[in-house]
C-alpha cells in the first residue's frame, strides 16, 4: 500500500483537519484517495460498528468510502483499557496490517492519521513510530508552535523517534506575531538538522470556534434564553468575577465571545451584554434575574444555566476551544483553502515518495 502518515507533536494541533484537507486537495487532482484510522479514542456507534467519531466522519467525506469496520480497528472504551491491563488482547498488529490494506485496496494513496502524539499507543504497540513502521510509510508531522521564546524541541524530539520515517514538517495555527520569526530562526535552523518544513499555516479563529449549541451539550447546559441563536459560532471565552464597570471594559475587549459568570452575578451579566457576547455561561445552578432574561432575550443572546461551578465549567470550555471540530462545512474549506495557500504539497509528496498530480 503506498501511504502517508500525518502525526502530531501534541495533542489539538490540527492532525485531522490536515489530513482530511489533504484528502480533498488530492482527491481534486484526479487521486483516489483513502483514510485510515488505527487507533481511535472518540467512541461511536455507526450503524452496529464501534469506531471513532472523527475517523468515521472523515471516511464519509471520501468519494469512495471504505467500510465502517475499517477505518479504525482499535478504539479506546474503559473495557478495551481493562483488557489491556489484564494482558487480555488478541494480536492487534495484524488485525491494523489487515484494516489497513482494506481501506488502501484500490486507491491511489492513503492518509494514516497517527493517534494524539508520538507516545499515544505505545502501551499496545500502537504508537506513530510503529504503526510508520508496519505499514512501510513516511510521516508528515504536524506542530503548533508557542511563543519566540521555545525551541522546536517537541520537533527534534519526534525525528529522533521517527528517525528515516520523518518526511518534514507543517506548523499549524501561526500566530500572526510568530510567523516571521519561525521563517527566519526556526525553518533554518530545523533545516540544519536536516528536518524539512512544508509550510506553516496561520491561525484562524473561525477553526477554533464552537456553537453555542456545542458549548451547552459539553456543559450539560440548559439554554434559557434566544433558542434560534444556537449555532452561530463562537471564537473565545472570558470569565466574569469582577466590578460592572471594570467588567464592561474588560469584555469590551473581545468579540464573539461566550462570558462564564455566577447565576448571581447581574450586574457582570448586563455589562456582558452591553458587548460583543455570543452566550453567557451561567455557573453554579442559579438562574438569573428576569430583568436579564428579559434584556439576553431582546438581544437575541443565549443564557445557558449549568450546574458546575465556574471552575470546572472553565475547564470544560477550554477543552472545548481546543479540539477543532471538522463537522462543520465552512471549516472544512477553510482548513482547504490555507493548505492550499500556505504549504507546498507537491514538495511534501516528493519527500514522500508519492508523485503528485
Amino acid at each position: 500500500m503506498r501511504a502517508i502518515m500525518i502525526a502530531s507533536t501534541a495533542a489539538y494541533a490540527g492532525k485531522s483537519g490536515i489530513a482530511m484537507s489533504l484528502i480533498r486537495e488530492l482527491e481534486g487532482r484526479g487521486l483516489r484517495m483513502g483514510y485510515f484510522k488505527p487507533y481511535g479514542t472518540m467512541p461511536v456507534d455507526v450503524g452496529g460498528v464501534l469506531t471513532d467519531k472523527d475517523a468515521a466522519y472523515i471516511n464519509s467525506s471520501l468519494a469512495e468510502p471504505a467500510p465502517v469496520e475499517a477505518v479504525c480497528p482499535v478504539v479506546r472504551t474503559p473495557s478495551f483499557v481493562e483488557a489491556v491491563l489484564a494482558h487480555a488482547v488478541d494480536d492487534l498488529r495484524s488485525r491494523v496490517v489487515h484494516a489497513a490494506e482494506v481501506c488502501a485496496s484500490g486507491r491511489d494513496l492513503a492518509i494514516v492519521e497517527a493517534p494524539w502524539d508520538l507516545a499515544q499507543g505505545s502501551s499496545i504497540g500502537l504508537s506513530a513510530p510503529e504503526v510508520a513502521e508496519m505499514l512501510d510509510c513516511r510521516v508528515v508531522l504536524i506542530d503548533r508552535p508557542g511563543t519566540s521564546a521555545d525551541l522546536p524541541d517537541s520537533v527534534l524530539c519526534e525525528r529522533a523517534r521517527l528517525k528515516d520515517r520523518l518526511a518534514g514538517v507543517v506548523f499549524n495555527s501561526v500566530q500572526e506575531q510568530m510567523a516571521d520569526f519561525l521563517s527566519r530562526r526556526t525553518v533554518p535552523f530545523l533545516s540544519s538538522h536536516g528536518v524539512e518544513v512544508f509550510g506553516a499555516i496561520p491561525f484562524d479563529p473561525l477553526l477554533s470556534s464552537v456553537t453555542v449549541r456545542e458549548i451547552a451539550e459539553a456543559l450539560g447546559g440548559t439554554v434559557l434564553t434566544a433558542q434560534d441563536a444556537l449555532d452561530v459560532p463562537v471564537e473565545t471565552f472570558m470569565v466574569g468575577a469582577m466590578g460592572q464597570e471594570k467588567a464592561l471594559r474588560f469584555f469590551r475587549r473581545k468579540a464573539e465571545k461566550a462570558v462564564v459568570t455566577g447565576g448571581d452575578r447581574a450586574d457582570v451579566q448586563l455589562a456582558a451584554l452591553e458587548t460583543s457576547t455570543r452566550c453567557i455561561v451561567l455557573t453554579g445552578g442559579m438562574p438569573p434575574s428576569s430583568i436579564v432574561l428579559s434584556r439576553a432575550e431582546d438581544l437575541g443572546v443565549p443564557m445557558v444555566l449549568v450546574e458546575h461551578d465556574t471552575l470546572t465549567a472553565v475547564e470544560r470550555m477550554e477543552a472545548l476551544f481546543g479540539h477543532t471540530r471538522l463537522h462543520d462545512p465552512r471549516k472544512v474549506d477553510t482548513m482547504h483553502r490555507m493548505l492550499r495557500e500556505s504549504v507546498d504539497v507537491d514538495r511534501m509528496l516528493a519527500s514522500c515518495g508519492v508523485a503528485g498530480r
